[in-house]
């Protein structure tokens, strides 16, 4: 009960995400607590609609470059901070919904050629996928973590395929991505 309670008045930052439909990051460096709208005293901040719907989100990253698309879900996290409840973030992770498979096959084509990422992965991810669910095992068929750098941060992307279950639109198609980066004082192993 008190998540929800956190998730529903976070802070000011998502507030202003939810009355936009949108959100700016910037990571050409570290974020403090505050551009983060990590409010004091949390690990971590969740962005989201209430009725937990697409929302456009843009991240500047080093090296002049950008992430820029629809997500259902945004979290700064202090977990590898030396102190996480009142140290600066280490991870943004955002969650994106392509419209189908295919859609999400091309969605992490355009990052791997835009990161220098090798698409074989990709692409078995999508031929697997496209068989369909198989007779043992899980049916959620998932890339290897793709990764990468960009600057001083550690990129890694990984496309989820869940199979339609009651319903051929019942499918869902999830890309993930997740940035993380040290902070000082902070030991990563």
């Amino acid at each position: 009960m008190v998540a929800n309670d956190q998730r529903s008045s976070a802070s000011t930052k998502v507030e202003q995400m939810r009355a936009e439909g949108r959100v700016e990051f910037d990571l050409t460096s570290p974020p403090s607590r505050a551009e983060a709208g990590l409010p004091e005293g949390s690990r971590e901040v969740v962005y989201e609609l209430l009725d937990r719907g697409p929302f456009q989100v843009r991240v500047l990253l080093p090296e002049q470059r950008e992430l820029d698309f629809p997500v259902r879900l945004a979290v700064f996290d202090t977990m590898d901070a030396p102190d996480p409840r009142t140290g600066p973030p280490t991870t943004l992770d955002l969650h994106h919904y392509p419209g189908s498979l295919a859609a999400g096959r091309d969605h992490l084509l355009a990052a791997a050629a835009e990161f220098g990422i090798d698409p074989a992965p990709i692409h078995q991810w999508y031929d697997t996928a496209s068989q369909g669910p198989p007779a043992q095992g899980p049916s959620t068929v998932r890339t290897l973590w793709l990764s990468t750098r960009v600057g001083y941060l550690q990129l890694e992307i990984q496309g989820r395929y869940a199979p339609p279950v009651d319903t051929p639109e019942s499918d869902q198609t999830v890309i993930h991505y997740s940035l993380t980066w040290q902070v000082d004082g902070a030991d990563r192993g």
